[in-house]
Parts: C-alpha cells; structure tokens; sequence
C-alpha cells in the first residue's frame, strides 16, 4: 500500500491532476512509516521532503496554469500567514528560545506547504482528489488502530503522527475526515464507492472509540449534528434528502451503539461527573483551573512567552492546593490559550480571525453554489464546515495551535473559495470581455 500510494501518486500527478502530489503528502502523514510496524521494510529517508519538492516543481514547471490561484486573494491563507509571523516574532522575546526555534521553523516550513498546496488546486476535480486523499490516509491510520488495539488499559498508544505523538491527537486529526465521509458516502451514486466511504467511516469511528478520546467523541458529534441539521433543515434539498437524513442518523446511531464497549462509555459519561476540580486528584475539571491560570498569566505577559510559556510559567499561576498530577509544570491542554500564552492577545486575535476568515468564505462559496443550483457542491462545503467545527472542539482540549490537519482545513476553505467562487467570477468577465469584442 505505502508503495504504491507513492509510486502511483507521483506518475498521476503529471499524467491526470497536479492536486494528487498534495495527496502523496497527506498519505505520508498519515502514514508515519517511522512510528509503524512496518517502517523498517522501507528506506528510511525523508519522504515528506521529496514529496513537497517534487509539488515545489510542479508549481515552478506549471508556473501558467498555478499562478492563476492567488494567495493573496483568499484571506483565510492570509491570515494563516499572519498568525506564523505573529509566531515567529515571539523567538525574540520567548521563554526558551531554543524551543521556539524548533517549532518556529516548523511552523513556517507547514504554512509553506499549504501556500504551494493551495497553488496546486486549480479545478473543482482538483479540490474533491485532496479531499478524497484526506479520507483515505485516515482510514489507514484508523485501520492501523484497529490492528494495534488498545495496548494500554482501556487505549491505544503509540500510532500517533508527526506533530502529535499523543493518541488524542490523532483523534483529533481523523474526526474531521468522518464528516466528510458522511457527505460522500451520502452523495456517491456509484455503490462501489458509496460502501468504501461507508467502511472508512466505520473504520474512523471505531479508532475513536479504541482510543478513547472524550474530546474527538465530542468533536465527531457536533460536526455530524451541524451537518444532519442542515441535510435536514436547509431548503436547498436534493430528491429524498430528509428520507435519506433521517436513515443515515439512525444507522450512524445503531452503529455507534454496536462500536462503543464498556470502556468508552464509561470514559464519555464520565464528562458529566468531572464538573468539579477536587484537591486529592486531579480531573477533567482540573483543566479549566489551567485555563484561568492561563488568562491570569496573560494579563501579566500580553505579548506571550512564546513555546510553552504556560509549562514554565504555570507553577506560578495554579494554586498550590490544586492537584496537577505530580509536577507543577504543566500544559493548558486547550489551543485556545496554548495561542494565548505562547503569543499573547494579538497572536490569539490573528488566530481567531483565520479560523473565522474560513468559515466566512466558505459561507460565500455556499451562497454562490446556492445561487447556481448546486446542490451536490453545497452541502460538500457544509460537510467541510462541520470538519472544521469538529477540529475546533477536539483542539479546545488539546495543544494543536501548530496542528497540520487544522492548517489542511484552513486551505481547504481558501481553496473552495477559489476553484467555485473566484474562478467562475473569472470565467464570467473573460466571457463577457469577448461579448464585448464581438459586439
């Protein structure tokens, strides 16, 4: 499978889509062949390396076709930027600096990536492969938990990613990539690929449960509920879409009754019972002391302490009766203020306007699509939508500031915006400059 997602990605990017490079890199990922059971039966080299210099090269070599998708006219991606520059000016002032260094270059190395992905993605063809792609290298990944199996208690670790070696994070990372297999396998009219998409999402599903994760539970069913509603809801409908609404959430909810063992359900009722933080042990709960530590700290560092400030900084701000596990220096366990206090107030400001600058533009991509009829198209930009919503709840409890699938979405929402909306406003004046011309 590793080979020939290689071999096959790599001569179909010349021959059929320049988009299919990008998917070369999400399967690479995703696969992590250094952290798998298998890494030593290939050559240990940087795949990831190759791979964005051979996309590099296909922007330079195509230089005609992919300067017609213009970073600057997507302000998600803009944004993007901004939020690493904020970044990369707190070096200066951080905490541990050398740290920051590390993270720095990866982050600017991982907005690079993004930058020439986005220049890849010229067609509305373009856009569904690299959405396929992130389907597929989650599937694998939930494929892979499934033969691991839970190897430690009641979870699984060990089969994290690249940037997230926590097996939360990895739940976090395949949550969003179930909504969207909901979507496909919904709109698929060929049967072929409308029971892959259902057996992905099983496979999805069932990695969440494996590892236990409270927050990509949460995660899975907010965006799901946010797509069902508008499937359900919305007066833009396709031919027995409520029909087909109401079976796809009773399936979803039997199949989610038969995955869940014992374990998880214990692990998801127990959200309720962490309401309170207690002094003999530390819970849930305990977070949200973090986070208000995280704010009190701020107040006195505005501009941030850069990589993890909170670490160094939080013995200071937790009160001494609070339980914290054993050590003082601890990790806020929320992006939300992991932004805060590695870059302060406008850092978190840049941040959040990126992710609402997203959500904005692909609700101009749905009122263009709906305004054309495009039914099909619509509700994949609502399921894109409800990925992003996922990923924003499962980061709320995880340090995923820098997080690769969050920056994936973020260019998905500028890419959509491009491949629908400013291309057909293109196409439009080319086409009207010629009426013209003729007239």
């Amino acid at each position: 499978m590793f080979y020939g997602t290689m071999i096959s990605g790599f001569l179909l990017s010349f021959r059929h889509s320049l988009a299919l490079s990008f998917v070369v890199y999400q399967a690479i990922y995703f696969f992590n062949p250094e952290k798998r059971w298998w890494g030593n039966l290939v050559p240990d080299i940087s795949y990831s390396f190759f791979i964005v210099f051979f996309m590099f090269s296909l922007v330079v070599i195509n230089h005609s076709r992919t300067k017609q998708n213009r970073i600057w006219a997507v302000p998600p991606l803009k944004w993007a930027i901004m939020v690493m520059v904020i970044y990369t000016a707190a070096y200066f002032y951080a905490i541990s600096p050398d740290f920051h260094y590390i993270f720095m270059v990866y982050f600017i190395k991982l907005i690079i990536i993004m930058c020439i992905a986005y220049k890849l993605i010229g067609s509305v063809r373009d856009f569904s492969y690299v959405l396929y792609g992130y389907i597929f290298s989650a599937w694998y990944v939930s494929f892979y938990v499934y033969q691991i199996g839970r190897n430690s208690g009641n979870r699984v670790e060990g089969v994290g990613l690249v940037d997230s070696p926590d097996a939360n994070g990895l739940a976090a990372a395949i949550a969003p990539a179930l909504v969207l297999s909901l979507y496909y396998y919904w709109i698929s009219a060929n049967k072929v690929l409308k029971v892959a998409f259902a057996i992905a999402g099983v496979f999805m599903a069932n990695a969440i449960v494996l590892i236990n994760s409270r927050g990509a539970f949460l995660a899975v069913a907010i965006g799901v509920m946010f797509f069902m509603y508008y499937m359900y809801t919305s007066s833009f409908q396709r031919k027995h879409q409520k029909k087909m609404a109401v079976f796809i959430t009773i399936a979803g909810l039997s199949g989610a009754l038969y995955l869940a063992d014992d374990d998880f359900i214990e692990r998801v009722t127990g959200i309720t019972s962490e309401v309170e933080a207690k002094d003999e042990k530390e819970t849930g709960a305990t977070r949200m002391i973090f986070w208000q530590a995280a704010w009190d700290m701020t107040k006195d560092h505005p501009f941030g302490n850069g990589y993890r400030g909170f670490n160094y900084y939080s013995p200071f701000y937790i009160p001494e009766d609070v339980d914290t596990g054993g050590k003082r220096n601890r990790s806020v366990h929320s992006t939300w203020f992991e932004t805060l206090t590695e870059v302060g107030y406008l850092g978190l400001g840049a941040f959040l306007m990126m992710l609402w600058s997203a959500w904005k533009y692909l609700n101009k991509t749905k009122a263009y699509l709906k305004k054309n009829n495009l039914v099909d198209d619509y509700f994949k930009i609502v399921a894109l939508q409800g990925s992003l919503l996922s990923f924003m709840v499962a980061m709320s409890f995880l340090n995923r500031m820098r997080a690769e699938v969050l920056y994936w979405l973020i260019m998905f929402a500028a890419a959509a915006y491009n491949v629908y909306v400013l291309k057909s406003y293109m196409g439009e004046r080319k086409l009207t400059d010629l009426d013209k011309e003729s007239a």
